[in-house]
């Protein structure tokens, strides 16, 4: 990026496949961007291996570009990232004046928000992560909210930037101070948080109870109840049931367009099949397709089949849901909370919702807290899944009931063991180990290659076409056709082998086939030192070195999420 005097570049300009007109308008006589946004820009361009303009488009709304601009003032700010727009509004309350900035805010108000921001009359700024492009003239602090929220990361959008990397870049540019708030990064024992009970569910089956409720949990629900107290029920998964199944022939009702098992929901009552990746709807079969059987059966629990064993086992309580379905919007969330903290529901059930209202929550101080199933959190295949499985029961603690109860088929599980002894240095050494054995973050620099194609074959051969060039160019950079990089640029040692760079084998993914196209994946894995230098530009130059290989019709995930 950059400008030139056109008089040095005629002979470019008419070769040029494109026609230059005159200038109709001129909309703003000042720089619209600051230069420390188009810097912002330029770095993340780079960091997410993408054009600076796309950085650009999302911090330029076009409401501001009619706008004249005043002079800032030399007042400092604070902008506080929170997760969710809820998180936002709740910081707000303990803010007087503070300026709000998301998704849901009028063109009005953005354009007021972003006035009082640029000219220097906001003192607090708090938003989600789209604050970050806001035009600060004197930021003195950046404070990150709950920053094991996976919303912080913009999963549903292009590019998939991180509020972290793009807070710590910010802060860089201003030599302000980064703050991170964490509840994971310490123990528990000086929070005074009570530790959990774990229930093994086998015992409970071999001694014939087949509820989902553990006789533990039920007695401290039950007990709560009579004495008029509260109780909070987690399950990570909505829904009546994870999938239908023959239990003759073994069939499983799938998605059409995903190879993904349609999760059962009652939808006004009514049973229905919903996919949870491309929104696909069915009705359950009544006789299996495949034998005919009429022995069709729901396995595994959701939000919706807690809600109505929790009904059957204790009629006489007042039970509220709190998830996607019964919740959809904010609003929504804010009334099942408020009854909750005002004492009208007896028992909340709830998923990952929770976790951005749990301050409030916390209020109403609830006699239990009980984790149906933590199995659905410890067995997700991947490297992060101990590691927000400690995140979610941790979460849960800042609820500080009487009763923490939480249930399993494997209690012997590490992460369980370390939770029930309260041991985060144990927790965090083995965890760092084995991220080390198997060079994952934070010992490397992930990047997840995802390609998409409604042709099985075409699919499979395409990954594999890419992975033996990434291969080739990694191991040999100074063979490859037209390639003017050497081994040192990769940041390389000087054998026969790419000591510092990881490809895997092409992978099919998760759910191998999402929105009626096959999905494949290769995982990078860059070795680094620290942190600051996977953020140089010395190390983004090598990594960029090998993303150029990289065809415009693959995803590039820089930070993935998750590696499924």
């Amino acid at each position: 990026m950059g400008a030139h005097d056109i008089a040095d570049f005629k002979m470019e300009i008419k070769n040029a496949d494109f026609e230059l007109r005159n200038i109709s308008k001129i909309l703003s006589t000042e720089p619209v961007l600051t230069a420390k946004q188009i810097e912002l820009s330029l770095f993340l361009g780079q960091y997410y291996f993408c054009s600076p303009g796309i950085f650009a488009k999302i911090i330029l709304p076009k409401i501001i570009l009619l706008t004249k601009s005043s002079k800032p003032k030399a007042k400092s700010s604070t902008l506080f990232l929170a997760p969710t727009i809820s998180t936002a509004a709740n910081i707000a309350k303990n803010h007087k004046d503070a300026v709000l900035w998301h998704s849901e805010l009028t063109q009005k108000q953005k354009k007021a928000a972003w006035l009082a921001i640029k000219t220097g009359q906001a003192q607090t700024i708090i938003g989600t992560r789209s604050a970050v492009f806001l035009p600060f003239n004197n930021l003195k602090e950046v404070v990150i909210e709950d920053e094991a929220n996976p919303n912080h990361k913009s999963w549903d959008m292009f590019p998939h930037y991180d509020t972290h990397i793009t807070a710590q870049k910010l802060a860089e540019l201003f030599s302000a101070k980064l703050t991170v708030k964490n509840i994971f990064s310490a123990g528990l024992k000086t929070k005074n948080y009570r530790l959990p009970t774990i229930i093994d569910m086998r015992a409970e089956l071999k001694g014939g109870n087949f509820s989902i409720f553990s006789v533990d949990l039920y007695e401290a629900v039950k007990d709560a109840l009579a004495k008029n107290k509260q109780v909070i029920l987690f399950i990570n998964r909505r829904g009546a049931a994870n999938f239908v199944l023959c239990r003759d022939c073994g069939y499983i009702a799938n998605c059409p367009n995903c190879d993904s098992p349609m999760a059962y929901h009652l939808i006004n009552n009514r049973p229905s099949l919903f996919c949870h990746h491309c929104g696909a709807k069915d009705i359950p079969p009544k006789l299996c397709p495949k034998c005919k059987s009429w022995r069709i059966k729901t396995v595994g629990s959701g939000s919706q089949k807690v809600e109505a064993e929790t009904k059957k086992f204790f009629p006489d309580a007042k039970i509220s849901r709190l998830d996607g379905d019964s919740a959809p919007k904010p609003k929504d969330q804010q009334n099942i909370i408020t009854d909750f903290v005002d004492k009208k529901t007896d028992v909340l059930i709830t998923t990952q919702i929770i976790f951005s209202r749990l301050a409030e929550l916390a209020t109403a101080k609830p006699e239990v807290v009980g984790i149906l199933s933590a199995d659905t959190l410890l067995h997700i295949p991947d490297f992060r899944s101990g590691e927000r499985t400690w995140q979610t029961i941790t979460a849960l603690q800042q609820l500080r009931s009487k009763n923490f109860i939480i249930q399993t088929y494997n209690p012997e599980n590490s992460v369980l063991k370390y939770i029930r002894d309260n041991d985060y240095a144990g927790f965090a050494k083995e965890e760092n180990e084995t991220r080390q054995a198997l060079n994952y973050p934070p010992f490397s620099q992930i990047v997840k290659l995802t390609f998409r194609h409604r042709d099985a074959g075409k699919a499979a051969q395409e990954a594999k076409i890419l992975q033996v060039k990434l291969t080739r160019v990694a191991s040999h950079p100074e063979r490859s056709e037209g390639s003017k990089i050497s081994r040192n640029e990769f940041g390389m040692t000087n054998n026969k082998h790419a000591d510092n760079i990881e490809i895997s084998a092409t992978l099919p993914a998760f759910i191998p086939r999402e929105w009626g196209k096959f999905v494949w994946n290769i995982i990078l894995k860059f070795s680094i030192f620290n942190f600051q230098f996977s953020m140089s530009s010395e190390f983004l130059h090598c990594r960029n070195s090998l993303l150029q290989y990289v065809p415009s019709n693959w995803e590039i995930d820089v930070d993935p999420e998750n590696l499924l």
